[in-house]
């Protein structure tokens, strides 16, 4: 069959070229074209069949080149680009770890961060108590204040004002007989202590130099009524008795602050 068909093949070829020389030039080599068909048809086909079996690279050379430069090029850009994806993989594994290292160190400061602070708070507290110590130093409680009772130096009213400023507190008032009680108890007999009370603004107002107003508790001598010398403002305390005296006299004194001592 396979041979039937190659022979039928020859033949049309032949019969057709045959007829296309016959129009153009009037011949034909074919005397007898189903018989001679063999020989004419390989002459004819020969040429298609070499051109068919001739390798790619060797039917254009031109085409052959522009190809392998389009590989080369292919290659060099695929070389190129797993490079760059290897760096970039390189990179972002390195970023990521330095982000983990940086999370680290950051949670390892915030965790430093807190514990100085709570450590600077501790000390601030330390700080603040032994200042209150110091500040208030000599300072007890009597009742429900607490209290400096100089013991050796005299100042007059002013000088002993201001010393009580500078211990943070003011000169004394008295609030009621229970305190004045209870300070008498640690006070020597027979001594004089400037209190907080003057009539240093108008006559016979007594007020207190803390709050600036009346004196909350009065206990005048056995007389029952101040003075009233004109040069007598201030107000001391002698065996559990007030007295009005000039100012300028120096006397022990005693000093009141409302803050805890601890």
């Amino acid at each position: 069959m396979l041979r039937l068909a190659i022979a039928l093949l020859c033949g049309l070829l032949a019969w057709n070229s045959c007829e296309a020389l016959a129009e153009t030039e009037s011949y034909c080599p074919l005397k007898d074209p189903p018989n001679q068909c063999g020989g004419f048809c390989l002459s004819v086909l020969t040429p298609v069949l070499n051109r068919l079996t001739i390798p790619q690279d060797q039917r254009n050379p031109s085409d052959s080149s522009k190809s392998n430069e389009v590989l080369v090029r292919q290659y060099t850009m695929e070389s190129q680009l797993a490079a760059l994806q290897e760096k970039q993989t390189t990179l972002e594994s390195s970023l990521d770890n330095q982000q983990q290292y940086l999370d680290s160190n950051q949670q390892n400061l915030t965790e430093k961060m807190d514990d100085l602070e709570s450590q600077l708070s501790a000390l601030q507290e330390t700080l603040f108590r032994v200042q209150t110590k110091i500040k208030y130093l000599g300072f007890e409680q009597i009742g429900s204040k607490y209290f400096y009772i100089e013991k050796v130096t005299e100042k007059n009213w002013s000088s002993a004002s201001k010393s009580c400023r500078n211990m943070g507190g003011h000169l004394a008032d008295i609030k009621d007989q229970e305190e004045l009680t209870a300070i008498q108890v640690n006070l020597e007999k027979d001594t004089h202590y400037w209190l907080g009370i003057n009539d240093l603004g108008r006559k016979d107002e007594y007020l207190s130099m803390a709050t600036g107003k009346p004196a909350p508790f009065l206990k005048w001598s056995s007389g029952g009524r101040p003075t009233r010398l004109e040069t007598s403002n201030c107000i001391f305390l002698y065996n559990g008795e007030m007295y009005d005296y000039p100012c300028n006299y120096s006397f022990r004194f005693i000093c009141q602050t409302e803050e805890k001592n601890e």
